[in-house]
This record gives structure tokens, C-alpha cells and sequence, in this order.
């Protein structure tokens, strides 16, 4: 049974109100009265998702909004919803503007009939169900299209795969085909090749004298070609008999010979050598062997090079040096370039080594002049980026502390203040340096410039260059830790922040005149509150409590003042100022620690810049523990990000196997659709086909025949309201899933984008850190008690006595050339 169509009623006068529901409930509407625009607007978002609202009826005049500036935004919430306006009759010109601004779709003018009312209102639920249909068939047309869309795509890289295919078959056919070609004529040429036309080609005479001389500039070619070769092994063989190495009774046996492996450099060496011995003294030439490869051969030419020559490096090995030694002279006949390349080498000098006729001019004058040898590429150091900030941003004056330490907010000086299109601040964009190449071909690299975040947030537009921006209202402006700039608003709360208010959340200053009780959250930019007991703070701005903090975890990226701290948990970037107690507290700071006045007992406090308190600790409670330096603070909300991040993406890949089955119900029912839309189709041809044939039977006087005809009609359109209907459930069924997966994709959306500002934070947090610098020093100002715990980034210390006004530090020393870190105590 389909349900009645329902009508959100928005009028304030109770008695046009009371008219209209009654008169719309007798015909059958399910009717939702409201009397205020919000909370209407409200029960329309709330019901868009199924579609069920079929009409929005709404008073021309209403207290906080016109009644089309209501259906204004009734179309933007829901285009498919009907919009009627109800206006006087004197009053034409609102009609003619709610059709400009609204496109409404009826309008009632009172005094009214109530079938005019009925009548209007049936015809707006049949143009809903117009358009539902519309928007339901435009689905299924583009689920189609995408599918045809699909299959063309896959058809077309099918084709494209397969003409790929025939090219590369193509190419291969012409590879082959060439290579054929160029083996045949390889085989031509090799089958006339001769010792005559050899001779003929190197024009050689055909005499003993001429044979021995090109076999003597042969040997001189391999003699250059292996010089090298031999010269890195050293160790070669003299008397080698070719004969006895290549016979077949020693392949077997010689592991360098053996016939499954190829042959190894050293036998070539071998083979070379021996003949270039023998050649050179076959042709009269006298050359002494080199020594017996079993004797050990020491490394003469370098051990020489490197008396002869000193060689010496810039600071940032970007220049090499050579100097000639007093050896040099006398070993000089003996030098050659071969052996000065050797020394570089070794020496793993390989970029930008000066030419080789350079280097032997040099060898061969007399003057002792330093060579620079090799240079390598310097590095470029890059530049940071700037901010400049046009207002002021250091409030040094916090406000005035009372004879009972609470801090009166209201004597702070004067606030800074901008007004609209203002220049709030200017980006100075950071360089990335070069890195340099070393002499030895390494890479020098450069430190990595700090690129400070620039975020446009409330209040403010960033230019399209991304390098200015300015303000978009007037206001405050505030510029937070992490490099986000807004202009604020006030909003004053003149009570409690409790069950009246509710949780507070909003992108401006908040100024609570009480107290923010217990399990209440107050997200804000800075906040000024009487007290905090028990509440849930996370600000990017300040934070200024004149009484106390108790029972409550505070999060914030600018500073916090506040008269005393209870058993609470602080998290901050900026300083902490406490004028009495910090009682029972676990506090992790970016910044320092100021509590000179007051007294720190049984709480754990890692201040980055360091600690300054008054007294520490009692002989009754719990040892304090202090950390002054490191980088805990950043290191632990960066791990909350990446386990932030980690949950992300387990929930969104949740979205996306949910978003992934409701997807198959859609795919399945669109098969439906189409079966019971052929139903539809095939009964509508065959009941015109069996009315064509009624007449027919009328004229021929059968009966009988003429009631099986209209029996089969009768169940055709049965059949027909069957598919019909069928349809109609299938459809609801599709818009409830369409809505399931909107909302799945808007819970993605904003996954996404608290995911990209999770990562925004990290960056601009390990911007902060590089940035902020870090002291590690603890002073106490009156007393400090026995068994407090001091630590540093890298030492500890347990205070075995009371100590008076006394400093804390760590400091790095060494001892035997090893670095090591210790705590020191001395007096102020």
C-alpha cells in the first residue's frame, strides 16, 4: 500500500495553521506543522534523504525570514520537494518575486477555498511524482550509458592491444629480414677473404723485412691496448710456453682452461704477454721479462707516486690539489701520465679531473707550482621562507594578577583590531638549494630549507598567488603556532557553560563570565573563562582562566595563564604561566614552564624551553618529575596524528566495501528494473493488439470468442499494474539505496578532509620544532625537595638533598675524546 504523501506547514498564525492541516489530513495528506523557519528547514534536511516530503507550504511573512527567501532554501536542500507560498491578495508583487527567487510551483492567495487548497496541492503531488519518475529514469539512463560507455572503452583497448601486437610482429618481421640480409652478405665477404687481398688491403710488400716490421706494429698495438692491464696485476709470467699452455694435455688439468669456461682475464694477460716476448724478440728488440709469477711483486709505481706527489683537498672536497715532492726530481725519467692516473685513482679522485695534456705539461716542467688537479661542483645553500606579520601578535601583558592570584582579563591593554580587506600578513617563499658533487663523485648535500605553513582560516582569504592575505570582515586577527591566521568574532556566553548551553563550538573568541563545568567541550580560538572544572578544551589560540583549572584536559596552540592547575591534563605549544599550584597534573609543553610564584607537587611536567618554578615538591606527596628540553611534546602529537590517520583509513576503506555492496544491490536491481520495465512494454503491444480484434468479434457475432479476449485483457492489464507496481517498489528501494550511498560518500568527504588537515598539522608541527629552540634548564627560585626527578634530553638526576634557589642544567662534555651528557646543580 503506498503510504500518503506528506507536507511540512510552515505558518506562525495558529488559526490559518489549524485551517490548513485539517483541511489537507481529509484529503489524505500526512501533514508537519511548524511555526519556526529553522526548525522546518531542519525536519526537510532530515527527511530529504528517502524523498519523502512531497510539498513545502510556507506563509509569505514569518518573524526572522520571508516565506521566499524559506522556499529559497527549501530548493537547495530539496529540488524535487513542491513549493507553495501562501500571500494576501493586495499583494501581487510577492508572487512575482517568489517566482524569480524560488521557482515555486503553486501559490495560494487568502483568503482561500479549500478546493482551491486541494486542488493545488494534488497537482503539486503529481508534479513530485513526475519528477521523482524523471529523476528515477535519469538514473537508470546514466547507469546505461555507463555501461555502454564501459564496454566501448574495453573494445577499444582490445583493439588498441592487438594493433600493438601487429606492429610489433611487423618490426620483428623487418628485424629478421635485415638480419638475414646482413648475414649473407657477412658470409659473402668472409668466403674471399685471403692472405693476398689481407696484404693487398694493408698494402704490405711481399719480403721477410716487411712481414717482420707489421708483426712488430702489431705487438705495439696490443702492447698499448693491455699496458694497463698489466700494469694493475703486476704479477705476470715471463717465460710462458704458449705451446705447453694450449695443449690439449694440459687443458684438463689447468683450472683457467678448462673447456666449460670462458676464459679469464688473467690467462689472456698470460697469453698477451707471452706473445708480445717473443715477438719483440724475434725482431731484434732486447726486453727484460717481467719477474716469475711466484715471486712477490710489490707496488712500486704507487708507493713512488705517492713520495713523489702530496696531495691535499679543500675543506668541502670540492678542490684537489697536487704538489711536486723533492723525490719528484729525481725519479722524474721514470713518470708517466699512466702513473699519475694510477695515483688518482687509487686515490678515488674521479670528477672534474683536469685533461690529460694539462696534467702531462705540468709532469714535464720544471717549477713547483701547485696543480689543481680536480674540481668538483659546490653546494648552493638554500633559503627559508619568511612571514611578515602586519598587526600585532605578542600580547607580552596578560592581564593583572589579584592579591588572591587570579588574573583579571579585562586590564590586558589594547587588543589588536583590523578591518575588512586589511593586509594581514605576507609570504616570502623558501629556495631549495643545490647540492654539490665531490672530487670523488659523491654527492654534498644541503639542509633542507624551512618552508613555513601560510593557512587562510575564518575570517580571511588567501590571494591566488598564495602569498598575501588579508581579512574578510573585521575583527580580531590572530595568527596560531601552526601558521594559521583568522579574524575573530566574540561570542559571549554570560552564564555557565552547562546543559543550558550545551557544547560550544565556534570559530571566533568565546568569553564565558562562569564556570565550563563538567563534561562540556569549548573549541574555540582563544577562550576566556571564570573557571574550568571538569570541561574538554581544544583551542588554536590562548587560553585564560582567572580562577583555576581542575579536573579538566586542555589542548591548545598558543599559551595558557590561569591561577592554579588540579589534576588535570595540559597539552600545549605555547607557554604555561601558573601563579599558584600545580597539583596532580601531567603537562607537556612546546614552550616553558613559569611558575615562580607558585608550588609544584606530585606532577609530571616536559617543558621544550624549559622550567621555572618556585618551589618543588613536599616531604609527604608523590616525587615530582620535571623534563626540561627535547621534543616530546611534537613527538606525542604526531604519533596521536598517525594513529589518527591509521583509524582514517581503516574506516575508509570501510565506507568503500560498504559503498562497494550497495553498489552490487544497484547493479542487481537495475536488472530488475529492466525485466519488469519488458513486462510492461511486451502487456501494454499485446492488450492494443487483442482491443484491434474486439470489434471483430462484435461484428461476426462471437461471443464466445469476444469474452476470451476481454478475459485476457483484463489479466494483460493485471499483469501490466503488477510490473507497475513492482517498479514502484523497486524504484523506493533504488532511492533508498541512493541516499545510503550519498551518505556513505559525504562520511568520505569529510574523512578526507580531516585527513588532509591532520596532515597540515603534522607538517606545520615539524616546521614548529625545527624552528622553536629547546633549553634544557630547570631553575628553582625557593626550594626544591629530596627525590625529585630531573631530567634532560639525554641525562638524569635524582635530587638527593633539599636544595635552596638553585639552577638545573644539562651539559655536554667528553672525556677521552668521548662525548657524554650530565646534569649540574649550582646556585642562582
Amino acid at each position: 500500500m503506498t503510504p500518503p504523501p506528506t507536507v511540512i506547514l510552515l505558518e506562525s498564525n495558529d488559526t490559518v495553521r489549524k485551517h490548513v492541516e485539517s483541511v489537507l489530513s481529509s484529503a489524505g495528506w500526512t501533514v508537519v506543522c511548524e511555526q519556526v523557519s529553522k526548525d522546518a528547514l531542519n525536519t526537510l534536511t532530515r527527511s530529504k534523504r528517502n524523498t519523502s516530503i512531497a510539498l513545502f507550504i510556507s506563509n509569505f511573512k514569518l518573524p526572522k525570514m520571508d516565506g521566499d527567501d524559506i522556499l529559497q532554501q527549501v530548493k537547495a536542500i530539496s529540488p524535487l520537494t513542491q513549493r507553495m507560498l501562501l500571500i494576501p491578495g493586495d499583494k501581487p508583487d510577492i508572487l512575482i518575486s517568489a517566482i524569480n527567487k524560488a521557482e515555486i510551483h503553486a501559490c495560494i492567495i487568502s483568503p482561500f477555498q479549500d478546493q482551491d487548497l486541494i486542488d493545488q496541492a494534488k497537482q503539486c503531488f503529481r508534479q513530485f511524482r513526475q519528477a521523482l519518475k524523471r529523476q528515477q529514469l535519469k538514473r537508470v539512463t546514466t547507469h546505461q550509458t555507463r555501461q555502454m560507455v564501459e564496454i566501448a572503452q574495453k573494445l577499444k583497448k582490445k583493439n588498441e592491444r592487438y594493433n600493438h601486437l601487429i606492429d610489433e610482429k611487423k618490426a620483428e618481421t623487418i628485424r629478421l629480414t635485415a638480419l638475414k640480409r646482413k648475414q649473407e652478405h657477412q658470409n659473402a665477404d668472409l668466403s674471399n677473404i685471403c692472405l693476398s687481398s689481407l696484404m693487398e688491403h694493408k698494402k704490405i710488400p711481399p719480403s721477410p723485412d716487411a712481414y717482420r716490421q707489421a708483426f712488430i706494429t702489431l705487438c705495439n698495438t696490443l702492447k698499448t691496448q693491455f699496458d694497463q692491464v698489466t700494469t694493475r696485476h703486476h704479477a705476470v709470467p715471463a717465460r710462458l710456453d704458449l705451446k705447453k699452455m694450449l695443449s690439449h694435455d694440459q687443458k684438463d688439468s689447468d683450472p683457467l682452461l678448462h673447456k666449460d669456461r670462458p676464459a679469464s682475464p688473467e690467462l689472456i694477460e698470460k697469453i698477451i704477454t707471452a706473445a708480445f716476448v717473443r715477438s719483440m724478440t724475434a725482431a731484434g728488440k732486447s726486453i727484460s721479462p717481467p719477474p716469475d709469477a711466484d715471486e712477490p711483486v710489490t707496488d712500486q709505481t704507487d708507493n713512488l707516486a705517492d713520495t713523489c706527489f702530496d696531495l691535499s683537498l679543500s675543506i668541502n672536497e670540492t678542490r684537489a690539489y697536487l704538489k711536486k715532492t723533492t723525490a719528484f726530481e729525481k725519479n722524474r725519467p721514470q713518470f708517466t701520465l699512466s702513473d699519475l692516473l694510477d695515483l688518482l685513482r687509487e686515490k678515488k679522485i674521479s670528477y672534474g679531473r683536469l685533461d690529460d695534456e694539462a696534467i702531462e705539461t705540468w709532469i714535464s716542467q720544471s717549477f713547483d707550482e701547485k696543480l689543481l688537479i680536480a674540481t668538483g661542483e659546490e653546494a648552493i645553500p638554500g633559503r627559508d621562507g619568511e612571514i611578515t606579520v602586519y598587526f600585532e601578535t605578542q600580547v607580552t601583558h596578560p592581564g593583572e594578577i589579584n592579591a588572591d592570584g587570579s588574573i583579571d582579563f579585562t586590564k590586558r591593554g589594547d587588543t589588536p583590531y583590523v578591518k575588512k580587506g586589511d593586509l594581514l600578513a605576507q609570504k616570502t617563499a623558501s629556495q631549495d638549494g643545490t647540492p654539490g658533487i665531490s672530487v670523488f663523485n659523491t654527492p654534498i648535500p644541503v639542509e633542507q630549507v624551512i618552508d613555513p605553513v601560510f593557512m587562510a582560516g575564518p575570517g580571511t582569504q588567501l590571494s591566488e598567488d598564495g602569498f598575501h592575505l588579508h581579512a574578510t570582515t573585521d575583527g580580531q586577527p590572530h595568527w596560531d603556532t601552526l601558521g594559521t591566521f583568522s579574524v575573530n568574532p566574540e561570542l559571549l556566553i554570560p552564564g555557565d557553560v552547562d546543559f543550558t548551553t550545551g557544547n560550544i563550538d565556534f570559530n571566533g573568541n568565546v568569553v564565558v563570565k562562569g564556570i565550563i563545568k563538567a563534561g562540556f567541550t569549548v573549541r574555540a580560538i582563544n577562550l576566556t573563562a571564570q573557571a574550568i572544572e571538569g570541561g574538554i578544551i581544544y583551542l588554536s589560540g590562548d587560553l585564560n582562566v582567572s580562577a583555576g583549572i581542575t579536573a579538566s584536559n586542555i589542548s591548545t596552540h598558543g599559551n595558557i595563564y590561569a591561577k592554579f592547575i588540579n589534576h588535570s591534563r595540559v597539552m600545549g605549544l605555547g607557554n604555561l604561566t601558573i601563579s599558584k599550584e600545580i597539583i596532580d597534573s601531567d603537562i607537556l609543553l612546546s614552550g616553558i614552564c613559569q611558575n615562580t610564584t607558585g608550588h609544584i607537587i606530585s606532577s609530571q611536567i616536559k617543558a621544550k624551553q624549559g622550567i621555572e618554578a618556585g618551589k618543588i615538591g613536599t616531604s609527604y606527596s608523590t616525587p615530582v618529575k620535571l623534563k626540561a628540553g627535547g621534543e616530546d611534546h611534537v613527538e606525542t602529537r604526531i604519533k596521536q596524528i598517525d594513529q589518527a590517520l591509521e583509524a582514517s583509513v581503516t574506516k575508509f576503506n570501510e565506507f568503500l566495501s560498504n559503498i562497494k555492496a550497495l553498489e552490487d544491490q544497484d547493479h542487481a536491481i537495475y536488472r530488475q528494473i529492466n525485466e519488469n520495465a519488458r513486462i510492461q512494454n511486451q502487456t501494454k503491444v499485446e492488450i492494443t493488439a487483442l482491443k484491434k480484434s474486439l470489434p471483430e468479434q462484435e461484428t461476426s457475432k462471437g461471443l464466445l470468442r469476444y469474452q476470451e479476449i476481454s478475459v485476457k485483457i483484463k489479466n494483460r492489464i493485471k499483469t501490466a499494474r503488477a510490473a507497475e507496481q513492482e517498479l514502484n517498489r523497486i524504484f523506493e528501494t533504488q532511492d533508498k539505496i541512493a541516499a545510503d550511498l550519498q551518505r556513505l560518500r559525504d562520511h568520505i568527504t569529510r574523512l578526507e578532509e580531516r585527513e588532509n588537515a591532520l596532515r597540515i598539522e603534522k607538517t606545520a608541527l615539524k616546521v614548529f620544532s625545527k624552528t622553536a629552540k629547546s633549553l634544557s634548564m630547570i631553575t628553582v627560585a625557593k626550594t626544591i625537595k629530596q627525590d625529585s626527578m630531573i631530567s634532560g634530553p639525554n641525562a638524569s638526576i635524582i635530587i638527593k638533598e633539599d636544595r635552596r634557589g638553585c639552577k638545573i642544567q644539562e651539559i655536554a662534555a667528553q672525556e677521552d675524546g668521548i662525548p657524554y651528557y650530565e646534569m649540574t646543580i649550582s646556585d642562582l
